[in-house]
């Protein structure tokens, strides 16, 4: 259990497969799935494909959120789509321990995807995806410093009906030259 970057409360290690059965159960409560656009249900066996190709994909990195207190796992943080001739990748994270929510792991937990994406992996941009009704979590990514790029008219469908998806998008800090917008 590697520590791949560390923070003041929290670090990112990678996602073992230790950590699949918890993140199954994660994945199936509708207060994760539904932001994060996961199809399910999937079985187990079906994770642990998924899991097995994740460790030769090069477009992916998904990563345990731990407190560093008792070292538990409190979520994930991946980039995906990573394209390093453009340098952008997509972000996406989640806290699912509800006993912790609210107390700023999801905003520290961005901070060290943001320096792991980059620092380590030298990207230009890191942008999201997320429902354009979740106004708790737009207003949670533009305190993080996204700015909104675009809306997706009826992009994706939820319970029978199309949902307008935003489009976010957060330069890396020292090469962000956008000032004058």
């Amino acid at each position: 259990m590697e520590k791949i970057i560390e923070g003041a409360n929290l670090y990112l290690r990678y996602l073992e497969v230790s950590d699949l059965h918890r993140t199954w159960e994660w994945l199936h409560r509708y207060d994760i799935y539904s932001k994060i656009g996961v199809r399910v249900p999937f079985t187990k066996e079906q994770q642990e494909r998924w899991f097995a190709k994740l460790q030769n994909d090069k477009t992916k990195i998904v990563f345990a959120v731990c407190r560093e207190v008792d070292q538990s796992h409190i979520g994930n943080a991946s980039l995906g789509m990573i394209d390093l001739h453009h340098r952008n990748a997509r972000s996406s994270i989640f806290i699912a321990d509800m006993a912790v929510r609210g107390k700023g792991f999801g905003s520290e937990a961005l901070t060290l995807l943001e320096r792991y994406a980059f620092s380590v992996l030298s990207l230009h941009k890191i942008w999201c995806k997320t429902d354009a009704g979740y106004h708790k979590v737009l207003r949670f990514y533009e305190k993080m410093g996204f700015r909104q790029e675009g809306l997706l008219r009826d992009h994706e469908i939820k319970g029978g009906i199309f949902v307008n998806k935003v489009i976010y998008g957060k330069l890396n800090p020292a090469e962000d030259n956008d000032e004058c917008l």
